[in-house]
C-alpha cells in the first residue's frame, strides 16, 4: 500500500500521531513530497472535470485551494495515497463537470464497510441492538470487529433505549469513524468469543432460584 510514510520514513513520526498534522509544520522534505503527491491530485481532477477553471479563477485561489485541500486531506487522517486513488476513482466514475467540495472528496476516499468486509450500515445497526440486549449480551455473535467496535462507541444503553431514527444516526457516525479506522490500518481487536448458552452468568436471579430450589429439594430428598 503506498503511503506518504513509505515514500519518506521521515513522514511517520509527523503524520502518526493523533492530533491533527498542520501542513507548515511538516518537515521539508515531507512537505516536499507533499507538494508533490497534491499537484499530481489537482493535475488529474483537472483532467477528470472540465469545467475546473470555474472553481479556480486565477492562479492565486488554485495555490490557495491547494493549501486547502492539503490541511483538510492532513485533518482527515488521509496520508495513505491508495485513498486519494480510491477518491479519484470515484469521481471518474460519476457524472459532472465541477469539481466538488474537498469534503466530499474525502467522502468518496473511504471505503464502504461492504468493501473492508463488514455489512452494511442497516444491517450493522440491527446488528448491534440485537447483541445489545441484556438477554444476549456475552453471548452475541459479531459478524466483523467493527460492528462490535461501533456498537461499543454508541454504548449498549443507548442502542437499547434510544429511538430508532436517533439510533440509527449514531450508529451511522459511530460506525463510519470505525470504518475509517481500519482503512487508515488501525488494529482494532476482535470481540471476545460469545459464551455458550449454558454458561451461567454471574447474578442472574433466575438462575439463582434454580439452582437454590434444587439445592433445597436435594436436602428434603435426603432427609427422608
Amino acid at each position: 500500500m503506498k503511503t506518504i510514510t513509505d515514500l519518506i520514513p521521515a513522514a511517520s513520526r509527523q503524520l502518526a500521531t493523533a492530533q491533527p498534522v498542520k501542513a507548515q509544520e511538516l518537515a521539508p522534505e515531507v512537505k516536499r513530497e507533499t507538494e508533490r503527491l497534491i499537484n499530481d491530485l489537482f493535475g488529474q481532477l483537472r483532467s477528470i472535470y472540465p469545467a475546473w477553471k470555474q472553481a479556480w479563477t486565477s492562479e492565486d485561489l488554485y495555490r490557495k485551494a491547494k493549501a486547502t485541500w492539503t490541511q483538510a486531506l492532513l485533518d482527515a487522517g488521509i496520508a495513505d495515497w491508495s485513498l486519494i486513488e480510491r477518491g479519484l476513482s470515484r469521481c471518474r466514475q460519476e457524472p459532472g463537470d465541477f469539481i466538488p467540495s474537498v469534503g466530499k472528496f474525502i467522502d468518496r476516499c473511504w471505503p464502504t464497510p461492504v468493501e473492508l468486509g463488514a455489512p452494511d450500515h442497516e444491517t450493522a445497526y440491527w446488528e448491534a441492538q440485537r447483541n445489545s440486549h441484556p438477554a444476549i449480551a456475552g453471548r452475541g455473535r459479531w459478524s466483523h470487529r467493527a460492528v462490535f467496535h461501533a456498537a461499543l462507541l454508541c454504548g449498549r444503553h443507548s442502542l437499547m433505549t434510544l429511538p430508532s431514527d436517533v439510533g440509527r444516526l449514531k450508529m451511522a457516525k459511530a460506525y463510519g469513524e470505525v470504518i475509517q479506522r481500519l482503512a487508515r490500518g488501525e488494529d482494532l481487536p476482535e470481540p471476545a468469543p460469545a459464551l455458550s448458552a449454558d454458561v451461567h452468568r454471574k447474578g442472574d436471579p433466575a438462575k439463582a432460584s434454580a439452582a437454590l430450589a434444587a439445592m433445597r429439594a436435594a436436602v428434603g430428598g435426603a432427609r427422608a
